[in-house]
């Protein structure tokens, strides 16, 4: 059977109605050869381009790093010996002593803390990664209890257990000066009775308006920020002249 040039139904033709079909049928097949073929390729290169951006990453470009007086990798080019000089000579210019990011000995921190508990000058003291252990957690407990000038004490990031953090909470019911304490993100994990113990110690002082810890237990933790609010609405109380 052929198809007719004129009309384009089926029915008897000649050779060149015959060519013609043969022809057609030819060029629809390489159309649909072609539009497969090129789909196949589109999606191909579809699929290899999902697979490059999935594993191919891109070159990072980093930022100027800004280093801050916390920051965990400044180098702190201090002078310990001469801030302890100027901790056990009262100086009345020296008021905050940074000693973040320095490594310090028991002995370094003992000779810290003792001049601290006679010291009337200074009020921001900064000792986070110091590698700070429970060995020295008694000569903060003491600093706590006697000095009446120091307002921030930070000792982020050492290596002091729970029972010794707790020790030093409990310190805080002989302190009405001191606003900051900061203690978190410590080596050893704190336990929970540990945390319930700092948390009742917080209930009793009414000076602390700014206070971290690595919380696990909820019930301790709201506590804490309880006591805490509690502590920012007396402050905002004084300030008013309400109290």
């Amino acid at each position: 059977a052929v198809v007719s040039t004129q009309s384009g139904h089926y029915g008897r033709g000649t050779l060149k109605g015959t060519y013609f079909l043969q022809s057609t049928y030819h060029n629809r097949t390489f159309s649909c050869t072609y539009f497969v073929f090129t789909v196949c390729v589109l999606l191909s290169r579809f699929c290899e381009g999902i697979y490059s951006y999935s594993i191919v990453m891109p070159e990072v470009v980093y930022a100027t790093k800004v280093l801050e007086p916390t920051d965990m990798d400044a180098v702190n080019e201090t002078d310990v010996d001469e801030s302890i000089e100027k901790i056990k000579s009262n100086d009345g210019s020296f008021k905050e002593c940074n000693v973040n990011n320095i490594p310090l000995d028991t002995a370094t921190v003992d000779s810290i803390t003792s001049a601290l508990c006679r010291n009337t000058s200074l009020t921001r003291l900064e000792m986070c990664n110091c590698n700070i252990t429970d060995d020295c957690i008694e000569g903060f407990v003491n600093v706590v209890k006697t000095n009446q000038t120091l307002e921030s004490i930070s000792l982020e990031t050492n290596k002091i257990t729970g029972k010794y953090l707790k020790q030093l909470a409990l310190a805080l019911e002989a302190n009405s000066t001191l606003k900051e304490l900061r203690i978190a993100n410590q080596y050893y994990t704190t336990g929970v009775g540990d945390e319930m113990a700092i948390s009742k110690a917080l209930d009793k002082n009414n000076s602390i308006t700014k206070f971290s810890m690595n919380w696990k237990n909820t019930g301790a933790r709201n506590q804490a920020d309880r006591c805490i609010m509690r502590n920012n609405d007396i402050a905002r109380k004084k300030r008013q002249g309400l109290l």
